[in-house]
């Protein structure tokens, strides 16, 4: 998450040539929006699960991120009602959240919005791929992969129609909780998990 505030930072960095201070604008691609809180089925008694989550940019570990992954995505767990996040249980679920990001073409999009004291403005889009695999007992019984997405705009850039801005932390909280979701609705759907 750090990483795309970075991003974020640069092209404000960048956007600085100037004594203007650039507007910074992130968007949850709502394509991934599938299941809610209201969606998957709350247990009585949820499963104990051990969490272990990893984030990478571009496929290269990123170990700063990883408290931050890992605790948004027991967050999600514990407000579905179905898992709950332990250090002791038969049951795991491993998270990795790739961010897939053309970091040159942001440099360079940031630092022509900063030579145009934000006038032009820039658009870049975040993608992000989640490898979810639930282990009961050792035994893998489920692998899934999620895709996500996030379009960030600095100074006079248009975002896209009909979809709410928020900042960049948020939309990751956000997308994390998409993610997590439809995991779990997934599982609930093929019967991995009960309803």
């Amino acid at each position: 998450m750090k990483v795309i505030f970075k991003l974020a930072l640069a092209f404000a960095g960048a956007s600085m040539l100037s004594a203007c201070v650039p507007t910074v604008k992130t968007y949850v691609d709502p394509q991934y929006h599938h299941a809610t809180y209201d969606t998957v089925h709350r247990l009585v008694q949820p499963v104990p699960v051990k969490v272990d989550a990893q984030f990478e940019l571009n496929g290269s570990p990123k170990p700063a991120e990883d408290a931050l992954v890992q605790d948004q995505v027991e967050q999600t767990l514990r407000a579905s009602g179905v898992f709950t996040p332990t250090n002791s249980a038969n049951a795991a679920i491993t998270v990795l959240a790739n961010n897939i990001a053309d970091i040159g073409s942001a440099r360079a999009k940031g630092f022509g919005t900063g030579m145009t004291f934000g006038a032009v403005g820039s658009t870049v889009a975040d993608n992000y791929e989640f490898t979810f695999t639930y282990r009961d007992n050792g035994a893998t019984k489920y692998q899934g992969i999620y895709k996500h997405g996030m379009v960030t705009t600095i100074g006079n850039a248009s975002g896209p129609a009909f979809v709410t801005p928020t900042t960049p932390a948020d939309a990751f909280h956000h997308i994390v909780e998409d993610v997590v979701l439809n995991f779990i609705q997934d599982m609930q759907d093929k019967g991995l998990i009960a309803k």
